[in-house]
């Protein structure tokens, strides 16, 4: 089979902001006991490190139509993210189909006054950033919203290709005199930050 394409299903961004447990380990991360490893369930990270305190979740469907035959792999992504605050480094866990499949530290945690416009108007942001990455830049926006899936589709050799790929924006808002502006995600990247007009 040739050719391959990220078909991409509903996605979903929650956060959940709450006491985390005490910081154990010597590198800082908020896990007890003998850590987490390669291969563990999102059950047995949250029984050793307690609720993370952001979970972007997504369905990843890698379709190839040749002649009458389709092959569709499903793939079930989730990407967590715990801090302890600005002095300790974060962690972040990446989970396939229900299997820790990476662990990583993004950093230090920020100070997190989300009544701040810590973003300076989106200037901190990038094109090519992930969920994860902007709220631990800016934190939780004001709104999140499901946009219509954007859909292509191609040809490659004898291989169909139909890719659908979902949208989501978030709104990020500090008051009625102030300006923001709206980042639009397709398959976990920000493609677009567009200022939103004062008041608006």
């Amino acid at each position: 089979m040739r050719g391959s394409v990220k078909v991409i299903g509903r996605y979903m961004v929650t956060a959940t902001i709450g006491a985390l447990l005490a910081v154990a380990p010597a590198f800082g991360f908020p896990c007890k006991g003998d850590g987490v490893t390669i291969g563990d369930t999102p059950e047995i990270v949250t029984k050793m490190c307690g609720e993370a305190m952001l979970k972007e979740k997504r369905v990843v469907t890698v379709k190839e139509t040749e002649g009458k035959v389709t092959s569709t792999t499903v793939t079930k992504i989730e990407e967590w993210i715990y801090t302890a605050g600005p002095t300790e480094l974060m962690q972040s866990f990446r989970f396939e189909n229900g299997k820790l499949m990476d662990i990583g530290s993004p950093g230090y945690g920020p100070v997190q006054d989300f009544s701040v416009d810590n973003c300076r108007n989106g200037e901190f942001l990038a094109v090519g950033d992930t969920p994860l990455a902007a709220f631990m830049k800016c934190g939780e926006p004001l709104g999140k919203e499901n946009k219509a899936d954007k859909v292509t589709e191609t040809v490659v050799g004898d291989v169909k290709i139909k890719t659908t790929v979902s949208v989501v924006e978030w709104t990020y808002r500090y008051g009625p005199d102030l300006p923001g502006y709206t980042l639009r995600f397709e398959n976990g990247v920000v493609v677009g930050i567009i200022p939103r007009e004062f008041g608006k």
